[in-house]
């Protein structure tokens, strides 16, 4: 193994090795069927910059320079002749970033001028020699080490040295595993029937098939889903599947060789980081795959393999929808609870919680679903369920007293900048504290300084509300106070009780959701329910825009989990 040598995935070495070895080797990753054909491995998809860079200059030209020296220079060693025109393009490469004003580009190109440049020797002798006919990769297998290269990319896993994971599993039987397998078998019967799958997302990102990996329960079949229909390269675009010249029987057989190669290099490049992949590889685990995938394209083993598309949005999309909005209100959890900055919050749940429920809702309205429109409950999203004993209140009292007496001495923070200009009620937890902050607000400074209006118009707003009465001895304590006490401005309490509200609303917001998701019936519902609830949690994150933490609390100490 070389990665521990150059530092960088295996897998991202080998497509290098390949492409410097073999120049045919470009044409396994370039994407035919685009209206604009192009390569579907990206320079950024590598995880080491220089060999995305090295990559990029291969396809800019790289390539036809290293054909061109070997045939100027026919008895020349090839690996040196490969790693002085590669070089050479990456130096081409770095002078147009630096031009552009790329300051890491320009360290690169200064290198070159050094009398005894590290950077580029080193450069030079690691493609020399991955540029050596005995670098352990196949080139014609190097569609499969791009996969994982892509994969890891839009996917990666959190465990190390397992480079990507497209799903995690869900507890579910056999019959449900055998209707995702059926599905997985109407297509390699007949490839055409993908098309079944297809819609035209808005976004110009997101897959175009309504069926997505995540949406299946066993991690298995979420990667034979993507190998055969939604992944880059995958086995319906293979010519052999459409080769009138062969026979139904041996398109299936080149498709399911497409996956059994594919599941194999994927398990050989986890097995260092996970067990569970060297045991499939020990026992041909990816082979017994393959024999069953030939049993799943009979015609027979549907009742009706042209019903896939039903069969896919009935049996795998939609049961897949509540447990994706409990990862999502997981999520939510995580980042109103996290020491992140309130702007930064705010921006993570309106960009990644509003884009998620987005890509659902309109995934599931793509599909042939058979009892859309049958369900109509109150979408009305429920309120959360209360807190156990012994959870954080995510609350402060204490400093909601000492804002309030902050407040009725100087009434005219409210009106200054900072985090006490953006306070709002739902920031007081008690009844009376929050009437009394309301008081505030209606009031003249002059007149909210008087704590006998004050009081009354505390009790009338109450009344106004509907509300119960007030605690008359509470809001007298605070009005004291403020005549005797000497406290800090208000911004230094306020930024905590903001803090605070961002936190209850996100952990409300997910509890709910999560409530919900066991409990109501049709997904779309549940998702509508859902965006109603993140985004009260995303509204008071922004309300607070880049105001952070103002310091460590006991309430919360988790990072921000970045899907």
């Amino acid at each position: 193994m070389n990665n521990e040598q150059y530092g960088a995935p295996q897998h991202e070495l080998n497509i290098l090795s390949s492409l410097l070895r073999d120049s045919s080797t470009a044409n396994q990753l370039f994407d035919w069927n685009r209206s604009e054909p192009q390569y579907w491995l990206r320079p950024n998809h590598f995880q080491a910059n220089w060999l995305g860079d090295a990559y990029e200059a291969l396809l800019s030209g790289g390539l036809n320079d290293i054909e061109q020296r070997l045939q100027t220079y026919p008895g020349a060693d090839r690996a040196q002749v490969t790693a002085d025109a590669t070089t050479a393009r990456m130096m081409t490469l770095y002078q147009q970033r630096a031009a552009a004003g790329d300051p890491t580009a320009q360290w690169a190109v200064d290198q070159a001028y050094l009398t005894n440049s590290q950077f580029w020797a080193n450069l030079h002798g690691a493609i020399r020699h991955m540029a050596q006919p005995t670098w352990p990769a196949n080139p014609e297998d190097a569609r499969h080490e791009a996969y994982i290269t892509a994969r890891a990319a839009q996917h990666p896993s959190t465990t190390d040295n397992v480079p990507f994971e497209l799903t995690r599993a869900r507890g579910y039987d056999n019959d449900a595993r055998h209707r995702e397998v059926a599905v997985i078998g109407a297509i390699l019967n007949n490839p055409a029937r993908a098309q079944e799958f297809r819609y035209a997302p808005q976004s110009r990102d997101a897959s175009p098939y309504w069926l997505q990996p995540q949406d299946f329960g066993d991690p298995a079949t979420a990667e034979i889903w993507d190998a055969l229909v939604t992944g880059p390269d995958p086995a319906i675009a293979l010519p052999a599947a459409s080769d009138p010249a062969l026979s139904p029987h041996q398109r299936t057989a080149a498709m399911i060789q497409h996956i059994r190669t594919r599941l194999e290099y994927s398990d050989y490049h986890r097995s260092t980081g996970d067990p569970a992949a060297q045991a499939r590889l020990d026992a041909n685990v990816n082979q017994q795959i393959a024999l069953f995938l030939a049993q799943a394209s009979a015609p027979d083993f549907s009742p009706n393999p042209d019903n896939c598309a039903r069969y896919a949005v009935t049996f795998i999309l939609e049961p897949s929808i509540p447990a994706a909005v409990e990862d999502l209100a997981g999520r939510v959890r995580d980042y109103g609870l996290s020491d992140a900055s309130l702007g930064q919050i705010g921006l993570e749940l309106s960009a990644n919680v509003d884009y998620t429920l987005g890509q659902l809702a309109e995934r599931l309205d793509a599909a042939p679903r058979t009892l859309a429109g049958y369900s109509t409950p109150d979408q009305t999203a429920k309120p959360a369920p209360e807190q156990g004993e012994g959870l954080p209140s995510y609350t402060s009292l204490p400093t909601e007293r000492r804002v309030l007496i902050s407040l009725m001495q100087d009434p005219i923070q409210l009106y200054q900048g900072g985090p006490t200009r953006s306070l709002a009620e739902q920031d007081f937890t008690q009844p009376e504290h929050r009437y009394l902050f309301k008081a505030i607000k209606s009031l003249p400074p002059d007149a909210a300084q008087d704590r006998w209006l004050l009081n009354n118009q505390a009790h009338q707003l109450a009344r106004y509300d509907g509300a119960p009465p007030l605690n008359a001895e509470e809001l007298n304590n605070i009005g004291l106070a403020a005549r005797t006490l000497e406290v800090a401005p208000a911004d230094q309490g306020a930024g905590h009780l903001v803090t605070m509200t961002v936190r209850r609303t996100a952990r409300d917001a997910s509890t709910a959701v999560q409530a919900a998701a066991q409990e109501t019936l049709d997904p779309r519902v549940l998702i509508d329910q859902s965006r109603q609830q993140f985004q009260q949690a995303t509204n008071e994150a922004l309300r607070y825009h880049e105001q952070s933490v103002p310091e460590p609390t006991p309430y919360g100490t988790q990072q921000a989990h970045v899907a």
